[in-house]
């Protein structure tokens, strides 16, 4: 094996190991555990970049300026977290003060109001409703692919926001008044969201749904036995690549197992480091970094830059050269590729930033565990920011935006807020 290739698939893990230790303090003292934001985006990083990055790598089949890539955002994460935690310790308070969680019979000081968030989930369901009469559900009509690229876009995001947030309001509102009607109604209706995901044929929405639950459940405080745990994570994967098989029926008939098993370990661990070497040989190779302008692209022209391209689709038939973009067509480039794209390794800064902001969040989201709309809003945040690996900056912006709306609407305002954002903002907490 090339000596170079050995070390750039050996610092992958060092750095997450080492990131991983910088993000420990924070996390101890928040007292948010596996569902701190600065953790689970780190999770998700080992998942979706990590892991595959290694293994391309050693297999000469990766570049390892791409892995160092990798490992170096990793470790800027954990040091921006570590810097900020620093900074909390020395401004603030040693350890935030805990709120109950929900049990049984505990009040709500955040109460949602349930006709708002009954409208906002209509309003959700209204945006893509054409897309379904042009098309059917996508997964159940004779060109999922096809079908599904209706629902694409701006008009889901709504529903992005709206479906699992009015799925955290029954499970929390069956977890403080447990009647035996309450419960089913909160089962009902949330077998019928994870239903409707997957007759979308959307593998983000099923998994960000199930997801923002299970961080709303640990974040109010309550436990899953492992059991459990490791039966949601079988199913999970048994549906991700049961909507594989049937998304690309063209591809997979006759071999579904096989199919399902290698579409899946390639769509998991090896699409996102191939994105993002595909960007780092291109740029600035053939194209000059584009400073920006990826996320401003309309004043490109305007810059003397009229090649600002659409990352995820300007990449695309480079890592597939042999497949008809029809099939998807998009290759998420995620924060990562889009910080290379603009910036080269300068953008590493990025995550550093990044980092601090994760930290700060788990600062605020510690002490707002108890309130139904605080605890659906903090379990999406947390969801969409660890999601950076395939959301861009623009992507997370407008689902941030429309999270902000919904807390603002469906609690009546930031009032109870405010006091905790501001002592979050000036690292006094």
């Amino acid at each position: 094996m090339n000596p170079l290739a050995l070390l750039a698939a050996s610092v992958v893990p060092v750095a997450l190991a080492a990131s991983a230790l910088l993000v420990l303090p924070a996390v101890r003292r928040s007292g948010l555990g596996l569902v701190h934001p600065a953790l689970a985006w780190l999770a998700l990083h080992a998942v979706f970049f990590g892991a595959g990055s290694a293994v391309l790598v050693a297999a000469d089949a990766l570049d390892p300026g791409t892995a160092w890539y990798v490992a170096g955002a990793a470790f800027a994460v954990g040091l921006g977290v570590a810097i900020s935690d620093r900074a909390a310790l020395r401004r603030g308070e040693g350890t935030a003060e805990r709120p109950p969680g929900v049990t049984a019979g505990t009040p709500d000081p955040d109460p949602v109001r349930p006709a708002v968030v009954a409208v906002l989930l209509g309003l959700g369901l209204a945006a893509i409703a054409p897309g379904l009469l042009a098309t059917g559900l996508p997964l159940l009509s004779d060109d999922p692919t096809g079908a599904r690229g209706e629902l694409a876009g701006l008009l889901v995001q709504p529903l992005r926001i709206a479906l699992p947030a009015a799925a955290i309001v029954a499970l929390l509102a069956a977890a403080r008044r447990p009647t035996r009607r309450r419960i089913g109604a909160a089962a009902a209706g949330i077998g019928l969201a994870v239903v409707f995901t997957i007759l979308l044929a959307s593998r983000y929405l099923a998994a960000e749904l199930a997801a923002a639950l299970l961080v709303a459940w640990l974040l109010a405080g309550r436990r899953i036995p492992a059991r459990i745990v490791a039966a949601l994570g079988i199913i999970a994967v048994l549906a991700f690549g049961a909507v594989q098989v049937a998304r690309t029926p063209e591809l997979s008939t006759g071999r579904e197992l096989v199919f399902a098993v290698e579409r899946t370990i390639s769509r998991v661990l090896f699409v996102q480091p191939r994105t993002l070497d595909a960007l780092m040989e291109v740029i600035p190779a053939e194209t000059p970094h584009f400073a920006g302008l990826t996320w401003l692209r309309r004043l490109g022209p305007a810059l003397g830059r009229d090649d600002v391209p659409n990352l995820g689709y300007w990449i695309y038939p480079r890592i597939f050269p042999g497949q008809d973009p029809a099939i998807t067509g998009y290759a998420a480039p995620g924060l990562i590729g889009e910080a290379w794209a603009n910036f080269g390794s300068v953008g590493l800064a990025l995550f550093a930033l990044l980092g601090v902001a994760l930290e700060r969040l788990g600062a605020l989201l510690s002490r707002r565990r108890a309130g139904t709309a605080d605890l659906a809003a903090g379990a999406l945040v947390v969801v969409l920011m660890a999601r950076t690996h395939a959301l861009g900056l623009n992507g997370a912006a407008v689902l941030l935006a429309l999270l902000l709306a919904w807390r603002l609407l469906a609690a009546g305002g930031l009032a109870s807020l405010r006091g905790d954002l501001a002592r979050v903002a000036r690292w006094r907490a």
